[in-house]
C-alpha cells in the first residue's frame, strides 16, 4: 500500500482540519469571517485551506457576517453600549460597513433614551440630580465612555434629571 498522498488528497485533508478548527470555534459563539480567518490561522492552518473552509461554512450558513453584525449590536445595546462604540466594535471584528450599517439601522433605538437607561442604572437619584459641574462631567464621561455622543449624554442626563424632578441650573 502506497502512503503518499496526491496534492489534492492533501489540500482535502488540511481543508477538512481547517473546516473541523472553525466548527469547535464556532460552537462556543458566533464569529465573522475575519476573526474565524485569524483565529485559523493562529492555529497554523494554510489559507487555501482556510478558504476552502470559509465557503463550506458560508455555504452551510455557519458563518454569516450579516447575522453576526445584527446580533452582536444588539447585544452591545443590551448591555448598555451606545452607537459610537459599537461601530467601533463591529469594525474591529472585520466587518464590511453595510453591514455595520444595516445592523445599526436594525437596532431602531432612541439612544438619548438609551442613554437614559445607563444612568439610571449606573447612578443613583441623588448622583443623577446633582446638577454640580463635576458630578455632571462624571455621568458625561462615563457615558462618552460607554459609546455615547455628547448630544445624547446630555439630552439623557436633563431627561432623568426631570423625570426625577430636578431641573438642571444654568
Amino acid at each position: 500500500m502506497n502512503d503518499s498522498l496526491t496534492a489534492e488528497e492533501i489540500a482535502a485533508k488540511e481543508a477538512t482540519q481547517a473546516y473541523g478548527a472553525a466548527i469547535r470555534l464556532l460552537a462556543s459563539r458566533d464569529h465573522s469571517v475575519v476573526e474565524l480567518t485569524r483565529k485559523l490561522k493562529q492555529r497554523e492552518h494554510g489559507s487555501v485551506a482556510i478558504d476552502a473552509a470559509l465557503v463550506e461554512l458560508i455555504e452551510a450558513n455557519y458563518v454569516n457576517d450579516a447575522r453576526y453584525a445584527e446580533l452582536y449590536a444588539e447585544q452591545r445595546m443590551n448591555h448598555g453600549y451606545g452607537p459610537l462604540s459599537i461601530r467601533s466594535k463591529l469594525a474591529t471584528r472585520g466587518l464590511d460597513s453595510h453591514h455595520v450599517r444595516r445592523a445599526m439601522q436594525l437596532l431602531d433605538v432612541d439612544w438619548v433614551e438609551q442613554a437614559e437607561k445607563v444612568i439610571y442604572k449606573r447612578f443613583t437619584s441623588h448622583e443623577i440630580t446633582d446638577t454640580d459641574q463635576a458630578a455632571t462631567a462624571r455621568i458625561a464621561r462615563f457615558l462618552q465612555g460607554r459609546g455615547f455622543n455628547s448630544s445624547d449624554v446630555l439630552r439623557g442626563l436633563n431627561q432623568a434629571r426631570r423625570e426625577l424632578g430636578r431641573t438642571p441650573s444654568g
